[in-house]
């Protein structure tokens, strides 16, 4: 018999649903935080196909704390359909909150997540367009980066203690201080950046150093056009 101390836990990994992604990382792990950040609009879809992946692998559901307005029912609807998936089925399993000001968001992981967490079980938590709020022009810069630092902390917490998926995703519409990327890369787990130059997304990991290239127009590949994005 095993001992419990020579018992290897096994990974837990969720796939994007995006193949080349998935061959250069595995997908994302419980237990992580993973930091996606770029101009490619697979930034924009990704958590709205990983509502639907998460309700596909594991029947659980995916608490969706949208910081930026991008949370988008319709879409993941629209993916549920693409994968052959009852789309209320998926949507009945998508929690979704809003969060409006920096100081809303910060109470929410204080104070209300936890006891979402219990009473959901979701294995998935996304935070959409993470850094929009701590860049309010009326929040003083250093009073910011301190609700950003608390707030990474928390999240760090709960997805440790909750063993969660969690994703937090930026799409660059606007700059965001040096010092607020830096702190939230350094408090990932992982930083996946992607950049698109048309007609390819150029994916890079930054901690583990390795790179890909999605092209949009590969046979098989999932085009914006499924989302309703383009006309």
């Amino acid at each position: 018999m095993l001992q419990p101390s020579s018992v290897i836990k096994a990974e837990i990994l969720l796939p994007s649903g995006v193949c080349e992604l998935d061959v250069l990382c595995g997908g994302f792990k419980a237990g992580e935080i993973t930091y996606v950040d770029g101009t490619s609009p697979l930034v924009v879809d990704l958590p709205n196909q990983l509502c639907v992946q998460t309700y596909l692998t594991f029947k659980s559901p995916t608490l969706y704390l949208d910081g930026g307005v991008c949370a988008d029912p319709y879409k993941i609807a629209a993916y549920a359909r693409f994968m052959d998936v009852d789309q209320n089925d998926v949507l009945d399993q998508v929690h979704i909150s809003r969060a409006f000001t920096v100081y809303q968001l910060a109470t929410f992981v204080d104070h209300l997540l936890e006891r979402e967490l219990q009473t959901a079980a979701p294995r998935t938590l996304i935070i959409g367009d993470f850094p929009a709020l701590f860049l309010d022009p009326d929040v003083p810069s250093k009073e910011s980066q301190t609700i950003l630092n608390n707030t990474l902390l928390k999240l760090h917490e709960l997805t440790s203690r909750f063993n969660l998926v969690t994703i937090l995703t930026n799409h660059h519409r606007r700059l965001y201080s040096p010092d607020i990327r830096t702190l939230i890369e350094s408090s990932a787990h992982e930083t996946i950046r992607m950049r698109f130059i048309e007609p390819c997304t150029y994916v890079d990991l930054l901690r583990q150093q390795r790179s890909t290239t999605i092209l949009h127009l590969a046979t098989g590949q999932l085009r914006l056009e499924h989302f309703g994005m383009v006309s």
